[in-house]
């Protein structure tokens, strides 16, 4: 009896852990309270939320407004948009796990003399930053149409592709590269952190025939957005691969970087995916830059570790 239990004990437990609310040991992937924080430098990161047509509901985000923000009252600031990883949401980035983004972010401008910009993050959920097979929701088009007129609305943002740029990790570097390809008109450039490529017409096929365990849990996770298997038609739309080849993305830069211990390597094949974008866009003589980092693990502590170096790339035609 205990046998046909247990498996069933194991995927409540991981639920609930996956919904817990945030603790303040530094442990949680969330925060608890949505208060306005405020930096020692003078920034601060607020916390919105807008009524979405392409999500059919209410969508949050988080922005980061720099120091210079409530000084200059007339100059407009360029954006970044960054997009979370799995099971993240738009707090995320600023939690005590993370390494508390926000405050790093802060350093740097003060430090380097980095152009000042507004930081926007997205709740993105586990949707790939795609529109659903079946029509909706359509998390695509949240990110590149209902969240760029919700900011421009109601922050004193540049317009201009130049000054807007978007980036990522995991989940969100795949989100970053696939947006900004789909939409180069709409960025100047693309940063991601430890991306999930797949490669392939049907990359599905892998994870189904996969022994790995955590290869059947991201199936689960693929099957409302692509399909399972993938359906092609859909997955050929939103291919990195397949949109690095076809792309109009001539004037678009893009930055990818991994770290040769990401704990994902064995389900996906990132060194291999990320080294077949950066042979593509070479051969087409696409600005791009790639890092490998030697020992170095997944997601948010990459970001963390290298955030000068991302936050350079992205501004750099700012």
């Amino acid at each position: 009896m205990m046998a046909r239990v247990f498996p069933w004990l194991m995927v409540v437990t991981c639920c609930m852990l996956f919904s817990l609310p945030a603790q303040r040991d530094g442990s949680s992937r969330r925060m608890e309270s949505l208060e306005t924080i405020r930096l020692p430098g003078g920034s601060r990161v607020e916390f919105r939320d807008f009524y979405s047509p392409a999500l059919g509901k209410v969508a949050q985000y988080s922005v980061y407004l720099p120091p210079a923000y409530d000084r200059d009252l007339v100059s407009k600031f360029p954006v970044v948009y960054f997009l979370h990883g799995m099971f993240n949401d738009h707090t995320s980035w600023a939690v005590e796990r993370y390494g508390n983004l926000p405050l790093s972010i802060e350093e740097e401008l003060l430090e380097t003399g980095l152009p000042q910009f507004v930081m926007v993050h997205p709740n993105g959920d586990n949707s790939f930053y795609t529109n659903f097979l079946r029509g909706t929701p359509k998390y695509e088009s949240y990110i590149c149409e209902d969240l760029i007129r919700e900011i421009e609305q109601h922050f004193r943002v540049d317009r201009r592709s130049s000054h807007r740029s978007i980036a990522g990790t995991s989940m969100g570097g795949y989100g970053a590269l696939k947006i900004a390809m789909k939409h180069p008109d709409l960025y100047s450039s693309a940063a991601a952190g430890s991306p999930i490529i797949l490669l392939g017409e049907n990359p599905s096929r892998q994870l189904i025939q996969s022994s790995s365990s955590r290869a059947g849990f991201f199936a689960n996770l693929f099957k409302p957005v692509f399909g399972m298997p993938f359906d092609r038609r859909h997955w050929k739309d939103n291919s990195v691969e397949a949109l690095a080849h076809t792309g109009r993305i001539q004037n678009l830069k893009i930055y990818m970087a991994y770290g040769t211990a990401d704990r994902y390597l064995k389900v996906f094949p990132m060194e291999q995916g990320i080294q077949s974008i950066q042979k593509i866009l070479t051969e087409r003589g696409i600005s791009n830059m790639v890092r490998v980092y030697r020992g170095e693990p997944h997601g948010w502590e990459l970001i963390r570790t290298h955030l000068r170096e991302i936050l350079e790339f992205v501004t750099q035609t700012f």
